[in-house]
């Protein structure tokens, strides 16, 4: 990541330029080197209401090199994790697995196969996303989303196994298995009436709090 002034972020935001390539520069085969643009005013953002991935980026990163003051500080904090929102992260997490849960059986009724594979893999980044939660670690979307996954000291022995049996095979049955043990490990359980209304606030009204994500504009 490159330290660039805020107008200049700004310049490469509205131009759509704040990512780097170098095919060229690694000394291994398909290797490369890619980074992003940013600036102390950005760093003050994700510090105060940074998405999960967007912390995670500065998670034991390194300053190299800098001439402007506190940016060591800012890069620490940036890349801690946001507790004061822990817990209605984990209430959102667990209610979206169930209402997950309640579309397999829905997809079955109607043979819905893109209901059935939409479930599926949102329901696997709920679970997964709730266990992280639950263990205090930052969402790193999702490339490295199951490689965090196997770290998480406190997680049902089996989850990636559940996961993936999931994603292969679609089913009710699979899906509520890995909901409940979840959220047994969690020790959260919602009402179906919670979960919904969470979900209904986190999705379909999500423009209520802010620009809704892409999926759901």
């Amino acid at each position: 990541m490159l330290l660039v002034a805020d107008d200049e972020l700004a310049r490469r935001t509205a131009a759509h330029q704040v990512t780097f390539a170098d095919l060229g520069a690694a000394d291994y085969e398909g290797g490369y080197l890619d980074g992003k643009y940013i600036s102390r005013g950005f760093l003050a953002e994700v510090v105060e209401r940074g998405s999960e991935p967007a912390r995670w980026a500065f998670a034991d990163v390194i300053v190299g090199f800098s001439r402007a003051p506190g940016v060591e500080e800012l890069v620490r904090s940036a890349g801690t994790y946001p507790e004061a929102l822990r817990d209605e992260k984990l209430r959102d997490f667990v209610g979206h697995a169930m209402l997950m849960t309640w579309f397999h059986r829905e997809a079955a009724k109607r043979d819905d196969g893109y209901l059935a594979a939409y479930a599926s893999s949102r329901l696997a980044l709920y679970a997964g996303r709730a266990i992280l939660a639950h263990n205090r670690m930052l969402y790193p979307s999702h490339k490295w989303f199951t490689t965090m996954l196997e770290r998480a000291p406190l997680r049902p022995p089996d989850l990636l196994e559940q996961i993936q049996a999931l994603l292969d095979d679609p089913s009710a049955a699979r899906a509520e298995a890995l909901t409940a043990a979840v959220s047994d490990v969690v020790g959260l359980q919602l009402t179906i009436g919670e979960a919904a209304s969470r979900f209904t606030e986190r999705t379909e009204w999500s423009s209520r709090y802010g620009p809704p994500p892409l999926d759901e504009s």
